[in-house]
Parts: C-alpha cells; structure tokens; sequence
C-alpha cells in the first residue's frame, strides 16, 4: 500500500468500532478517516470524507447495510466497501455483492485477511474471506471465482439491460474500457453474448 487509504467503519456497537480502529490505525498507510453507526450516518460520512475504503456491517440495528451500500456505491463508485458479518450465509454474500459491495469478511477474520482484503478491492479485485470461500468451495459453486470485483459491476449493470454508453457514463470511464471488461467476462465466463450473461447473473443471485 503505497499511499493513504482512507476508511470508514461502519458498526453500530462502539467496542467494535474502536477496536477495528485501532487495528488499522496501527498500520502505516492507512487512515481511519471516520466512523458511523448507522446506515444513514455512513452515507453521510462518505459524502463528507470520501473514503476509499468502508468496513461495512450489514446487521445495523435501524437499518441494514444493503441499502447503505448501495447508496454509496451509486454516489461515490470509486468508493469499495467491505461487508463484515457474524454471518457466512452465501445468499447474504451474494445480495451484498449484488447491492455494489466488492469484499466480504467474516468477524472471526484476522488482521492480515483484513488487510488483504483492503488492498484487494483497491486494486479492483473481489475479495471474499477464507471463511466465505471455503464454504463456496463446499456447494461446488463456482461463482464466486474469475470475476474481479468492477467485472461484477459491469454484469449487474449489463443484466438491467444498459448499453456499454449508460455504463461508461456511469462508471465515468472509456466506451472502450466498459466493452474490453465485457468481453473480459464473456470469455472467463464462456459465455456467447449479453444475454446468457443476464440468464448466468440471475442463477448466480447477482440481479
């Protein structure tokens, strides 16, 4: 990690709070920029503090962290959030994933596995927990493997129906970048077009 990252931490429980702050207030290169303890209060936060990381619970008492990452990722899409959970249910995972999130941990994860998971999703990549993968690996389920987080983006968006335009200006990046990713994932996935894509996302639980 070569420059600052800035993080939000979201928990509605203060012990939890401070101590995943002082976890990474320990490591150099790393900035705990804020902390929330509601949905609402997380997506204020990002506006005032524009993270690019945010440790998300998504069991917050007034709210969950579904929608506050969505939220988020809508209005600040170069912001990654991280779900953290006491929970390793793969249908969690994937409406998490589904709702913009690009990693997910459980609680029990160490301080390397979180780190690691930090630097992941900075570098556009999906990171999923030991805990999480090992039960993935367990159904034989396959689709939680190949697509990089953005990658991931780039389905649910193709499996509304956007065209690479609306896409592009929605990720504010090149016509041409969001058509390399697409077919990036066509090929990883072997799939034949946009529209076995849509059919795979929604058997995948991604839409």
């Amino acid at each position: 990690m070569n420059s600052v990252i800035k993080v939000l931490i979201v928990d509605d429980h203060q012990l939890i709070r401070e101590a995943w702050t002082a976890i990474l207030e320990s490591v150099p290169g790393v900035q705990v920029a804020a902390t929330a303890e509601s949905a609402g209060e997380a997506v204020e936060m990002c506006l005032a503090h524009r993270p690019e990381v945010v440790l998300m619970d998504i069991n917050l008492k007034e709210s969950n962290g579904f929608d506050a990452t969505e939220q988020i990722t809508n209005t600040l899409p170069k912001t990654r959030v991280i779900g953290l959970s006491l929970h390793d249910d793969i249908a969690l995972v994937k409406k998490f994933i589904s709702r913009g999130g690009s990693g997910y941990l459980s609680k029990n994860t160490s301080k390397e596995e979180l780190l690691e998971a930090i630097e992941a999703v900075m570098n556009e990549e999906l990171f999923l927990g030991q805990e999480i993968r090992v039960k993935l690996d367990g159904t034989n389920d396959p689709s939680h493997s190949g697509l990089t987080g953005k990658e991931i983006e780039i389905v649910q968006f193709i499996g509304r129906g956007m065209t690479s335009r609306e896409i592009a200006d929605q990720l504010f990046v090149s016509v041409r970048t969001v058509e390399t990713h697409r077919y990036n994932i066509l090929k990883k996935l072997n799939l034949p077009n946009a529209a076995q894509l849509s059919i795979w996302a929604k058997e995948k639980g991604y839409l």
